[in-house]
């Protein structure tokens, strides 16, 4: 399989990988941002993340804090001041709600390490814009996504090489 080179490789890559590695991709991707939030539940969740395996419990878990952790970290009815950092933390908790969302059902999803990683773009995007001090840094904030975007496809590019695709 040829490597990924661009946004369009990567969408239509993803989406062809069984559900299992698109797991362990979308734990690699929010391992890649969790560090951009100063929510002291989200960074337990960090052991959580490095593990091969977990358990329905931990999965469970992970959700719960998760959730609550999305519904305080979403935006105000008075947005006139926009915490860049704040939306950080929900865009990361967002990804990890879709990463363990509970699957009774059996179907497959195969879009979601791509949803998780477009949910870590949106986090670093956030998280280098609220550097900016009184304004947001889109400098910084385009350079941080183009990092993170290539960061996504060598991670992604390193599943493949390992599993002989």
């Amino acid at each position: 399989m040829p490597r990924i080179e661009k946004n369009s490789d990567f969408i239509s890559t993803l989406s062809a990988l069984p559900l299992e590695q698109q797991h362990k991709l979308a734990k690699r991707f929010i391992s890649g941002v969790i560090h951009l939030s100063n929510n002291p539940r989200l960074s337990q969740l960090l052991e959580l993340l490095k593990k091969p395996e977990c358990s329905k419990d931990d999965i469970k878990a992970a959700h719960s804090i998760a959730q609550s952790v999305y519904v305080e970290s979403g935006p105000s009815s008075d947005i006139s001041e926009v915490d860049f950092n704040c939306q950080a933390t929900h865009f990361i908790a967002q990804a990890i709600l879709a990463c363990s969302k509970p699957d009774d059902t059996g179907a497959s999803t195969p879009h979601l390490a791509h949803k998780v990683a477009n949910f870590c773009r949106m986090a670093q995007t956030c998280s280098s814009m609220g550097r900016g001090g009184e304004s947001p840094d889109f400098v910084q904030a385009e350079a941080a996504y183009k990092k993170i975007v290539n960061a996504q496809f060598d991670i992604a590019n390193q599943l493949l090489e390992g599993q002989g695709a």
